[in-house]
């Protein structure tokens, strides 16, 4: 009330000297403001912090990344004459691994888009394997990686025809090891390898990698190839799950004959 007080009578009596003291009043009524304001804001922004995220927050649900999209493109071609073998789903990989014995993605399509367990998984370009379904919930696919040592995948060399057993040592996730082909088998660097067709799993002639280098261990009448794949999983995004629809009707028969 004193400054306030002395500010009404200096206003009212002006001289050099009170207008130098009105000067220094106004410049402290005003940090007494200012100071006043900092200390408003201050309470007022945990207020204004929430509400912001609230906002910050219904915008990125409105988001496309923010959306799960349970369509599906399942590419099944009806013919009259030619009953349909594989069905194609589109997915895209939301978790991977590869630094472990033991490699795993997930993807974004389950139970209720039609996935099938022991499905073959491939590149979303067509060129290159990436691993085989394992378990599935309602809109998720845990798919077991071709970078696991428990994975056996059938394979053969395309220019011969001969096949073996694709198998991965746990090291080097740009090669795999295809065992099994027989000694008499005329092979050489650079041979593209495929899978057989030979599985319920993938179909024949998926491109898997080329022939990087091979040898004959001693005692053994059968070749270690080492094989480059095409795929490098560590990039995988976009991939198709690769369901045999005559699956069931082959495993039952094969079990039926070799129980006889």
């Amino acid at each position: 009330m004193e400054v306030i007080a002395l500010s009404f009578y200096f206003t009212r009596n002006i001289n050099p000297n009170k207008a130098s003291f009105i000067s220094s009043a106004n410049g402290f009524l005003g940090g007494v403001y200012e100071t006043s304001s900092k200390v408003s804001r201050y309470w007022n922004l945990s207020a204004v912090n929430d509400s912001l995220a609230r906002e910050n927050a219904e915008l990125k649900m409105r988001l496309p990344n923010s959306k799960f999209s349970s369509l599906v493109n399942k590419n099944i071609v009806r013919d009259t004459t030619l009953q349909q073998h594989y069905a194609y789903v589109d997915a895209k990989v939301i978790n991977n691994t590869t630094h472990r014995p033991h490699n795993f993605l997930t993807i974004n399509r389950g139970q209720k888009q039609g996935l099938a367990l022991n499905a073959g998984v491939i590149n979303g370009n067509g060129k290159g394997i990436v691993g085989i379904t394992l378990k599935s919930s309602d809109n998720y696919t845990v798919v077991m990686s071709v970078l696991n040592v428990d994975t056996r995948i059938s394979a053969k060399i395309l220019n011969n025809d001969y096949f073996g057993v694709l198998i991965w040592d746990g090291q080097d996730a740009r090669f795999m090891t295809l065992e099994s082909v027989p000694k008499h088998a005329f092979i050489q660097k650079g041979d593209s390898v495929v899978s057989s067709g030979f599985s319920t799993v993938f179909p024949e002639g998926i491109l898997i990698g080329t022939i990087e280098d091979f040898f004959q261990p001693a005692g053994i009448n059968f070749y270690t190839i080492k094989v480059r794949l095409f795929n490098d999983v560590n990039h995988a995004q976009y991939v198709y799950v690769v369901d045999n629809l005559l699956k069931e009707e082959r495993i039952k028969l094969e079990e039926e004959g070799t129980n006889e």
